[in-house]
Order: C-alpha cells, then sequence, then structure tokens
C-alpha cells in the first residue's frame, strides 16, 4: 500500500473519529440519572441540654443507614447552644417547645414538622419512621423501578372528581403513545415508552411527602395532576394541574426528556428537581448495566458537567407549555402564556435541531466538530509532509 493511500485512510479515520468524539455523547434522561446541580433536601432536629445523649447518638446512626445514600441531609441543632443558627427561625415558626424535634426543609423553601415523641413508639422506633418516611415509600419505589426500565416516569395523581380523572388519563395516554411514534427520531435508542403510574386520591395522604416534593399541597389534592418525572426521580418542567393537563403540554415535557444534552436547552430544564430518593449502590450498579456506563464515573460527571457549562443562552425563547406547540416539528417565536408554576424559557430552534439535527452556525455540536476535524486536518498534512520528506 503507497505512502498516499494510508496518509488518505489515516484522514478518513481521523474524520469519523472527531464526529464521535465531538458530537454529544448524553441525553436529557441520561444526565437526569447523575447528581449534577441537585439541591439536598435538609431534615433538622433540635435537641436542648436535657436530650440524652443516647438519643444523639441513636439519631446518627439510623441517619448514617437511611441518609447516606439519598439526596436528604441532616443537621443536629442544639437549641441552647447554637442560638445563631438560622435553622432556629424554625423553632418560632411552629412554636416548638419540646425537644427533640424535626423541621424537614424542601429545596424550594416549603416545610414540614416532625414530632420525635410519638406516644406508644420508642423514640429509636420513631426516628427510624421519620426517617425512612422521608426518603421511602410505595410509589417512590415504584418510580425508581420504572425509571430504570422506562423512557420516564408519567404521574397521574388523581382529584376528587371521576370524570375529571378519566379524562386526564386519556390525555397521558395519548401523549405517550404520541411520543412512542418520535422514537426513532431521538438521539438515541429507547427501549420501552414512558410508564404510567396512578396514585388514587384515597391514597394522597399516604404520599404527602412526595406530593410536597412535586409542590402539590392537600388543597390542591382536590384537581388531578400529571407530573413528568426522569432519571433519578428529577421533574421536567412545572407540575401540570386542572384545565392545564392536555396532551400537547404533556408530549412536550415528555420530548425534552429525550433531547440531545447539548440541544441547547436551559440547565433549570436539563437538571430538574429531584424528588426525595434513597438510591443505593445496587440501584447503581442497575442503572449502570442498563445504561452501558456508569454516571458515577469521576471522569463521566466531569464530561457532563464540561458539556452543561458550554450550553449557549437561548434564543428566541418560547413557552413549551403553550398548547399549540409541539416539539420537534415546530419552530420559532411563541408568545408565552401564564401556566401552572414557573416555567423556564428554551429555544424553540435548539429543540428542533436536537430532533432533527438542524444546521445552524449557532449549533454548539456543530462548532465544535469543526474545530475538532481542524484538529485533526492539521494533524493529517504534517504526517503527510513527513512521509513526503523522508521520501
Amino acid at each position: 500500500m503507497s505512502y498516499k493511500r494510508i496518509v488518505i485512510l489515516f484522514f478518513l479515520f481521523c474524520f469519523f473519529y472527531s464526529l464521535n468524539a465531538y458530537g454529544c455523547r448524553y441525553t436529557i434522561r441520561e444526565i437526569g440519572f447523575s447528581d449534577i446541580g441537585s439541591l439536598p433536601y435538609w431534615l433538622y432536629i433540635f435537641t436542648n441540654s436535657e436530650t440524652p445523649e443516647k438519643d444523639i447518638s441513636s439519631i446518627n446512626k439510623l441517619s448514617r443507614v437511611f441518609l447516606d445514600e439519598s439526596n436528604v441531609k441532616i443537621k443536629l441543632v442544639d437549641v441552647d447552644k447554637d442560638t445563631s443558627s438560622r435553622a432556629v427561625d424554625y423553632l418560632d415558626n411552629y412554636n416548638m417547645k419540646s425537644f427533640p424535634s424535626a423541621v424537614f426543609v424542601f429545596p424550594e423553601g416549603g416545610t414540614m414538622s416532625f414530632s420525635l415523641n410519638s406516644p406508644g413508639r420508642s423514640f429509636k422506633e420513631s426516628v427510624w419512621l421519620l426517617l425512612e418516611e422521608l426518603v421511602a415509600s410505595s410509589y417512590r419505589q415504584s418510580i425508581k423501578d420504572e425509571l430504570l426500565k422506562s423512557y420516564c416516569v408519567a404521574l397521574v395523581v388523581e382529584g376528587i372528581d371521576k370524570q375529571a380523572n378519566s379524562k386526564v388519563f386519556d390525555e397521558v395516554k395519548k401523549a405517550v403513545s404520541e411520543i412512542k411514534m418520535t422514537f426513532d427520531q431521538m438521539p438515541k435508542e429507547v427501549n420501552a415508552p414512558p410508564a404510567i403510574l396512578v396514585i388514587p386520591n384515597h391514597k394522597a395522604y399516604d404520599e404527602e411527602i412526595l406530593l410536597r416534593s412535586l409542590g402539590i399541597n392537600k388543597k390542591e389534592t382536590t384537581k388531578p395532576s400529571v407530573s413528568i418525572i426522569y432519571g433519578r426521580g428529577r421533574i421536567i418542567g412545572p407540575v401540570l394541574q386542572g384545565e392545564h393537563i392536555t396532551e400537547n403540554k404533556i408530549y412536550n415535557l415528555l420530548a425534552i426528556v429525550g433531547a440531545d444534552c447539548e440541544c441547547g436547552l436551559d440547565n433549570s430544564w436539563v437538571l430538574g428537581r429531584m424528588i426525595p430518593l434513597r438510591w443505593d449502590l445496587s440501584t447503581q450498579s442497575a442503572l449502570a448495566e442498563y445504561l452501558g456506563f456508569d454516571v458515577e464515573n469521576p471522569r463521566v460527571k466531569s464530561e457532563m458537567s464540561q458539556i452543561l457549562s458550554l450550553n449557549p443562552a437561548p434564543d428566541n425563547p418560547f413557552d413549551p407549555m403553550e398548547s399549540g406547540l409541539k416539539l420537534g416539528y415546530s419552530e420559532g417565536k411563541i408568545k408565552v402564556r401564564r401556566s401552572s408554576g414557573n416555567v423556564s424559557k428554551i429555544s424553540a430552534r435548539e429543540i428542533h435541531k436536537s430532533f432533527h439535527q438542524t444546521k445552524s452556525s449557532n449549533n454548539l455540536v456543530l462548532r465544535r466538530i469543526l474545530m475538532g476535524f481542524g484538529v485533526i486536518l492539521v494533524l493529517a498534512i504534517g504526517v503527510f509532509l513527513f512521509i513526503k520528506c523522508k521520501r
């Protein structure tokens, strides 16, 4: 084989290698399995000088068992010593007079109070049950199981009106059926469609912590709601409630989950807030086997973080919850209409490119490919000149 042919083959190899190396390797769903950018929940346990040391020891031991592999952090506050702690403000909010007591703080600022002196239970048993309740429940276990094998989870919380519940379920089923038709257009192969889980209205009280993490309080359980949960228990976009639950809006949220990680989405969408969840080593091992790589690998997390840091500020902002918009099929500037909750702005053009690979001078991935191609080209020319000189 001549030197000329060798150089040409080397050049082609470098070109296709650069396409693979500089293209985005991850989807929103895959990045969602990492803990990058996650805000923790906080459990403050208030003690005083009269709290027995054995009780404090029990709290520390049990917290290591239940919370070490979760996104819930714990802090013990001695109200007689830590008077300057900002957490002491919660004492006044709940008028706490007996100790130990606990306050659970959500990342968005909401709180719940708990007593650790339950009638008929020992102190250790009360702490045990509280910690378990914070990071686990029957529906959260079902969500976690489905996240390891499905595209994502569409969680329906029923209201008190059976007819409204039936209508919402139909909208969710239609959106799921429609998103399945776009799987062949997505950046990566999808093995299973979104799973639909339903929490009946009479079970809502048992899942109060889960619902509060979704932003649903007791008064709002009279109307149905829909949440799209992906990755490591992250919530994509707003929780849809009442009249805002439509096939289009559900479909748009589902579409974002499968988008390319470098599609220009605002990072608040890429890194949706998490529900309080225990994610142990066995779960992580099962996930690594399913994905084919470990999202907790330092090199993988570093790469993901770098990709997110390079995401450009989106242009042409629009409301992805606009009922007349279908992500992946439309682009342009849409007038924003108020929806339930705060909705971040993302770029219609970037979403469109994620599914149809539209060429654009503003495409970050294309720029990176061209830069890599330029480097490889210079190297190839250098090799060619070197071989020519050897002749």
